[in-house]
């Protein structure tokens, strides 16, 4: 159902539209001249508009040029005579949706209002996704002043303003989705899509339905057409994390896109254009899955255009504190609580530990310690027991009571961790022989990963 305005300068044509629409519950309000319309429009707001291309007081693509300049994401159709299509044509250039020749069937009407209204419900929706996203991500992200962390700034911010490839190396939990983010928010594409992927987390069958799209039909459940990932974030970006896990197949694929910068959905027979810059990023050392045959020489060759290494936490140590204290700010309103401050004694333990889990880690600890905490963060809510760390905050200091549930409900947590850690850093990232080693199924696994955070 949509709210629809009819401009229609013939008293019987404007009730047949209007008694049309409304059988298709859609709303009509009904102008029977340009400056009624108008008038109209500024007043109400419209999912659609259907004009007539000629009203008694003007024609309408003066109307049609109006509407656009105040509403440029206003879907209009056009109604038009036998003889008129010529004028028909020329408001599609100017921005109209579609066109209606006289005469014409209730449910031609219908099928066109239908797609015009929805049309403007998705037009609708992306700005308010955009809109999420800039107030999300638009402001630049607190990295840091140590001198490592600069140098990759620096590096980041010399790449953002071209169009390379870019390889984002580093380990896990160590940013490398927020430095894309960061690189994407820096370049010229800014103001368009930001799109993530993560090649490890679908099944191998389903990667390529979801980077390529598909047709209707082209496979056992495909009821509808749906566009791929690099069409999703035309005029944008689009960050491919774990591309380690790609199998071959499937690089081969997107090696030939890169170089020819289109596709082709699944079960389609027609190649689409694309304009998307690619950022990828792994866990694993990409030469090294060359040598074992995992991984295309060609496509990292491809890739491989600039290279950014993200820096681990305990490489930037000196960065913890105002870390701390920006992650302090997100998990008071994550928990709805004010906290006062973290201790002296906690920043230092902070400071001693390892942090084997680098940026996530220390977000994860901060949110956790500000909701066990009163109004100030001591050392005994950071729960590093068992954080696998020599240089760990003694385990004595972690224990918050002595509920032993709990106690053995967090170190049960730590273990599993530590556990799935070391799996994915012997299996170089690869999460289904991860799930092997680790004697669970796969999803299993990935709910445990998204549980901690962790990748």
């Amino acid at each position: 159902m949509g709210n629809i305005l009819i401009a229609e300068d013939d008293a019987d044509t404007r009730q047949v539209l209007k008694a049309a629409l409304e059988s298709g519950r859609h709303a009509c309000a009904a102008a029977a001249s340009g400056a009624e319309a108008l008038a109209l429009a500024e007043a109400l707001t419209f999912d659609a508009v259907i004009l007539d291309m000629v009203l008694g007081d003007t024609d309408g693509l003066t109307i049609l040029e109006k509407l656009k300049t105040e509403d440029p994401g206003l879907p209009v159709v056009i109604l038009t005579g036998h003889a008129d299509v010529a004028s028909a044509v020329k408001a599609m250039k100017l921005g109209a949706l579609d066109y209606l020749i006289k005469p014409f069937g209730n449910e031609e009407l219908l099928l066109i209002m239908e797609k015009a209204v929805k049309e403007r419900r998705l037009r609708s929706e992306f700005e308010a996704l955009r809109s999420h996203a800039r107030r999300t991500h638009g402001a630049a992200p607190v990295f840091g002043a140590s001198r490592e962390i600069k140098k990759t700034a620096d590096l980041a911010a010399q790449v953002a303003v071209t169009d390379l490839t870019v390889i984002l190396s580093g380990p896990s939990g160590s940013g490398k989705e927020v430095w894309a983010r960061e690189i994407h928010r820096l370049s010229s594409r800014g103001a368009s899509p930001f799109v993530a992927l993560d090649c490890g987390a679908l099944p191998e069958n389903l990667v390529e339905s979801e980077l390529f799209g598909y047709e209707r039909g082209a496979f056992t459940g495909a009821d509808r057409r749906k566009p791929g990932l690099f069409e999703v974030a035309f005029g944008g970006t689009l960050f491919l994390d774990e591309i380690a896990n790609l199998t071959t197949a499937t690089q081969a694929k997107l090696l030939r896109v890169l170089e020819e910068r289109k596709i082709r959905h699944l079960g389609g027979k027609k190649d689409i254009p694309i304009d998307t810059r690619v950022i990828v990023a792994s866990n694993s050392d990409l030469p090294a899955c060359i040598k074992e045959g995992s991984f295309r020489e060609d496509l990292y060759h491809r890739l491989n255009q600039f290279t950014l290494r993200v820096p681990s936490l305990a490489e930037r140590k000196e960065d913890i504190p105002a870390l701390a204290a920006f992650f302090l700010k997100e998990a008071e309103k994550l928990v709805n609580k004010k906290v006062e401050s973290i201790s002296d004694s906690a920043l230092a333990a902070m400071l001693a530990y390892a942090w084997p889990g680098n940026v996530r880690e220390l977000k994860n600890v901060v949110t956790r310690a500000a909701l066990l905490c009163g109004g100030e963060i001591l050392p005994a809510h950071l729960g590093f027991a068992g954080g696998g760390s020599n240089d760990a905050a003694p385990a004595s200091s972690a224990v918050e009571n002595f509920d032993m549930k709990e106690n053995l409900r967090l170190v049960r947590a730590e273990t599993e961790k530590r556990l799935i850690r070391a799996a994915l850093s012997e299996t170089k990232g690869n999460k289904v022989k991860a799930a092997r080693l680790l004697s669970i199924d796969r999803k299993a696994l990935y709910d445990k990963i998204k549980t901690y955070s962790l990748e």
